[in-house]
């Protein structure tokens, strides 16, 4: 009798197990098939095929990016056009992992929870997508960036729309270089760099650096220091680009007096810098419409003095992406709460709208306080060290700009900020490979698109640049 009530015991638990794993595996079967489907393991809808009779991708602005046309996938006339958007849009592959036509593959293609990708054609479910970049600054930002490799990210930091998202190398999606495995010209050309791409960011984490001195020392933006150009710090040598003199921390940031910052990293210590880092983004990633982001990266955990120091520089290990400083830009201007960025303003099929994008806070990443500070020392740089009509004659500009040193090579060169207008709110970071100056060159690339961007704005204030939450 026991033994028989043992095993029927053991048959009620193997039965509630099986049901249970059964409807776990429906659940998720439901919610994820859509994103298993596009996965590029799945050859079927990985290639040009699954594309056939894919929906239609638009700018902000109804320009067609991309269309099916008798079973084949058709990018936009102009070539520039094609070859600017190609990071946010992506090609017929799955190559380009954070692109529209990659983790949207399946809303593209019409993928149904019954049929698959055989549905019928009388019932296919093949939606639209209509982004927020403009596809008129994404052609700006690549004419500006050249033949060189880098990265453009201009977005909303009021609505968190992204209006320019542009990445070099490139290519054109309509034809696909044959040697582009082989040909070192577009290495890396997979690499979405504004959302994947880490560099050191230089002078630009003197932000960062700031914030924290702001928050864990007591009157810090008094603190003085005398620069001479350089100094001992850990039995070596730290250097600064200049001799600053006698500095706070306003003047110091103006100068990009490293010297300065070295030694209020040295005296923050590895932890309350670290602390800081992270509540401003670094390691730690972002999901951005589907599109994970490359981690920005801040660890001092085996540093000595002279690289603590260097750390507080942006130097040493210290890596961001330039998507993360824009966030920053944005956090400053908003008062130490970012808004979030997103580059799908609408998912919408022959049912309606599947997806509208929104706004949405970040965490917050400084007090109010400290992020006036930090706005009223971005507008005294560029007052006095880069000229506001050097900037952009159009905006009122804060910034910062880098000039980020590596093992081996000249620097890349940085600018990140964000305008003051109420009527163009936009937050920015361009990062030029070996570009050397921030000053000489990240500067004159953002000033094209942003003052592109005004000129829209200008003709379009309401529908481009501030539309509703």
């Amino acid at each position: 009798m026991k033994r028989t009530r043992t095993r029927s015991i053991m048959v009620v638990l193997l039965t509630l197990a099986y049901f249970a794993g059964l409807i776990y595996h429906i659940v998720n079967l439901s919610l994820h098939s859509s994103e298993w489907v596009s996965m590029p393991q799945n050859a079927h809808i990985a290639d040009s095929e699954g594309l056939a009779d894919a929906g239609m991708i638009y700018d902000r602005n109804g320009i067609v990016l991309a269309q099916s046309l008798n079973g084949t996938r058709i990018y936009n006339a102009s070539e520039a056009v094609r070859r600017a958007c190609l990071h946010v849009v992506g090609d017929d592959s799955t190559n380009i992992s954070t692109a529209v036509q990659t983790i949207y593959r399946s809303e593209l293609s019409g993928y149904n929870f019954i049929f698959g990708l055989g549905q019928p054609d009388f019932i296919r479910t093949s939606n639209n997508i209509t982004l927020t970049i403009d596809a008129g600054l994404q052609t700006t930002a690549l004419s500006a960036l050249g033949d060189r490799k880098g990265a453009v990210i201009v977005y909303n930091y009021k609505t968190g729309e992204i209006l320019c998202m542009t990445s070099t190398p490139t290519y054109d999606p309509q034809n696909v270089p044959e040697d582009i495995e082989t040909n070192d010209d577009y290495e890396g050309a997979y690499l979405n760099r504004v959302l994947s791409g880490v560099y050191p960011p230089g002078s630009t984490f003197k932000l960062v650096t700031s914030a924290a001195a702001l928050e864990y020392i007591p009157d810090a933006e008094n603190i003085e220091y005398n620069c001479t150009g350089s100094d001992e710090i850990g039995t070596k040598e730290f250097n600064c680009f200049s001799v600053s003199g006698l500095v706070t921390m306003r003047e110091a940031l103006a100068q990009s007096c490293n010297c300065y910052f070295g030694f209020l990293a040295l005296r923050l210590g590895g932890e309350q810098m670290t602390a800081q880092a992270q509540k401003m983004g670094f390691n730690n990633c972002y999901t951005i419409d589907g599109a994970q982001t490359a981690k920005s990266i801040y660890n001092v955990s085996e540093a000595n003095d002279n690289e603590l120091a260097w750390s507080g520089v942006g130097q040493y290990t210290v890596l961001s992406t330039p998507i993360n400083m824009a966030i920053i830009s944005a956090a400053v201007a908003n008062g130490g709460i970012p808004v979030m960025p997103y580059f799908i303003k609408e998912i919408k099929g022959a049912t309606g709208t599947l997806k509208s994008g929104s706004t949405s806070l970040g965490s917050i990443m400084m007090p109010p306080d400290i992020a006036q500070k930090l706005y009223d020392y971005m507008d005294y740089t560029v007052e006095t060290n880069y000229g506001k009509n050097y900037f952009c004659s159009s905006l009122d500009i804060c910034a910062k700009t880098g000039t980020a040193e590596i093992d081996e090579g000249i620097a890349h060169a940085w600018v990140t900020g964000f305008s003051k207008d109420e009527d163009c709110p936009l937050a920015f970071a361009v990062v030029v490979e070996h570009g050397n100056s921030g000053y000489g060159v990240a500067i004159p690339v953002a000033t094209a698109v942003l003052d592109a961007a005004a000129a829209a704005s200008t003709l379009h204030p309401y529908s481009r640049f501030r539309s509703a939450p």
